[in-house]
């Protein structure tokens, strides 16, 4: 279900590829987003490309490893990322 929009190590598929250099070192970037919400208790950590890619992005690590681009502007994206942001007690 989760493998089409996958980004697992940049060049293994199409949603998430090498494209900009940060001081001389690829960054991954994403081509195109994840549309449907990732459930909150399959996501292990999340984190944003580089301010350099063409297409900003979130990019959500699943517990299983694997790694999606999502739109930073989408509200589901937005509320899950509350979740990482609160600091845990």
């Amino acid at each position: 279900q989760w493998g089409q929009s996958l980004c697992c190590s940049w060049g293994l598929t199409r949603a998430f590829f090498p494209s900009a250099l940060t001081d001389g070192v690829p960054t991954s970037c994403c081509l195109s987003y994840h549309q449907k919400p990732i459930p909150l208790y399959l996501i292990n950590s999340t984190y944003t490309t580089s301010s350099s890619c063409a297409r900003p992005a979130v990019v959500m690590v699943t517990k299983k490893g694997k790694q999606l681009c999502v739109d930073p502007q989408a509200p589901w994206v937005q509320e899950r990322l509350k979740h990482f942001q609160t600091p845990k007690n």
